[in-house]
């Protein structure tokens, strides 16, 4: 080869990888639905504020907890550098709440004090510290006494944890069940853009072969106008789907949590719906018995239980034991304040009992309701699930025969653009014969792919209706996929 045309044959296909590198670059990633749902777990706004309703109930838990940790206070008024000024404190409070109602609290401290001397006395001021240390123990003996008592604050707390994790699984589940629905959505309108790019590109051909035959003085010019009105349906047909696709794309965008405009291509293909092997009564149970909702309503039930028991605590009078070691002494120097000798046991009853209880008999009586309406919502509940279970398996049924009947069509029509194809190639009919039969096959392939996406979901939802769908794991089930571009392609 001449060098000349080597290099300029070089040159071109240079070039022309040149011109190809931005279109390579710029091509749009295939997002599977594998990936779309971990995108939404990790970044739609909805699990984002549910992740902060967590954060508050830890706070909440963490602040419940800290009340039977021990508490140090130390408290010191003292001057800097003279030790002869009278009323300096020092003093330390340790006290430590127990989960039966037992409070420990112990107070060491001392206080200094002076005595003047005797004017035109030989002695001057005399100074001397007040020493005070206690061990103190408090026994509730009737109202607060008992661990369902004395945690009542805990209890709740863990309890709204408990539930915070239920809403945010309940939520991941939605969340997931939405992302499928219109990912399945932005697959089916792409198929819905093809069958009618199909179909216009047919209605034009029939168009100018309609003209061509009038000018010829084959046909009338009612076919022209006929063709000339199936061309303007079809442009219209195939720009509503085009649409449909953008917003389809904008929908699963916002599910995602995305906020760029990142192109992006989903894969053309759709699992084949099965028959689960599941009947109605094994259904309701295993809603009844996986359902996070109804979880939720049975610990609400429970903790009304505890707060009857501690609303009916609250009305008895207050009777406390407490044992005391106390120190109290006049010490000369502030180390000597803080002796271990000198110490005496006491025992002593705290009663109180307020004549007015009002508040508490209100608190007890609202406890009583509350009780009896969270048994009502629970029942309620439960007979909710059953009929949403009847329904979500006729659902699943009904579409599992939808699919089969549009797989029947879609034959059946394939078969009708057999018979038109070989009547119009022996001169039996006409091009419109065929043009609508073909407009029947596609629109056949529409409600084929239409009842596979909605049969998808629909497998979807009923496990998220029986509690066991599991957004990171059901998501990899791609078994038996269907494409949806290998029967239009026929």
């Amino acid at each position: 080869m001449h060098p000349r045309r080597f290099l300029s044959v070089a040159t071109w296909a240079f070039g022309g990888w040149l011109a190809a590198a931005p279109a390579l670059a710029q091509s749009p990633a295939v997002l599977t639905l594998e990936q779309a749902v971990g995108e939404a777990l990790a970044r739609n706004e909805r699990l984002v504020n549910q992740s902060d309703s967590i954060a508050q109930a830890d706070l909440g838990l963490r602040l419940a907890r800290n009340t039977f940790r021990p508490k140090v206070t130390p408290n010191i008024f003292g001057s800097f550098g003279r030790t002869d000024v009278s009323s300096q404190t020092y003093r330390v409070d340790v006290s430590q709440k127990l989960v039966t109602g037992t409070e420990l609290r112990l107070a060491a401290g001392t206080v200094s004090a002076q005595i003047p001397g005797q004017p035109g006395g030989a002695e001057g001021d005399v100074l001397f510290y007040n020493a005070d240390t206690t061990l103190t123990l408090t026994q509730p003996l009737l109202r607060g006494f008992g661990r369902a008592v004395a945690r009542r604050s805990l209890t709740s707390a863990e309890l709204r944890r408990e539930d915070a994790n239920r809403q945010q699984s309940m939520a991941e589940q939605q969340v997931a069940v939405d992302v499928a629905a219109a990912y399945y959505r932005v697959v089916s309108q792409q198929a819905f853009v093809e069958v009618a790019r199909q179909s216009l590109e047919r209605a034009r051909r029939l168009r100018d072969a309609s003209e061509a035959k009038l000018d010829a003085g084959l046909v009338s010019q009612l076919d022209v106008l006929r063709s000339q009105q199936l061309v303007a349906q079809a442009e219209i047909q195939f720009f509503d789907s085009q649409a449909a696709v953008e917003e389809a794309r904008d929908r699963l965008t916002f599910l995602m949590g995305r906020t760029g405009s990142d192109r992006f291509e989903v894969e053309a293909s759709i699992p084949r719906p099965t028959s689960d092997p599941i009947d109605l009564a094994q259904a309701t149970t295993l809603a009844l018995g996986n359902r996070l909702d109804l979880q939720s309503r049975m610990a609400s039930r429970d903790d009304a239980e505890n707060q009857i028991r501690f609303a009916r605590n609250q009305l008895l009078p207050q009777v406390d034991v407490n044992l005391a070691l106390t120190r109290r002494e006049t010490a000369p120097s502030f180390r000597s304040s803080f002796g271990m000798d000198g110490y005496q046991f006491a025992t002593f009853f705290t009663i109180a009992m307020p004549v007015d209880r009002t508040a508490q008999q209100v608190d007890y009586q609202s406890a009583l309701l509350d009780r009896d309406r969270r048994r009502r919502e629970v029942s309620t509940l439960e007979r909710q699930i059953a009929d949403d279970v009847k329904q979500a398996v006729r659902e699943r049924d009904r579409l599992l025969r939808g699919v089969l009947s549009a797989e029947t069509s879609v034959e059946i029509s394939r078969r009708e653009v057999e018979v038109a194809q070989l009547r119009y190639q022996t001169g039996l009919s006409n091009n419109l014969d065929v043009v609508t039969a073909e407009s029947g096959l596609l629109a056949a392939e529409g409600r084929r792919i239409q009842a596979l996406a909605d049969s998808a979901v629909a497998r979807l939802r009923l496990r998220a209706l029986l509690g066991v769908f599991n957004p990171r794991a059901d998501m990899t089930d791609s078994t038996a996929a269907v494409s949806l571009t290998s029967n239009q392609a026929q």
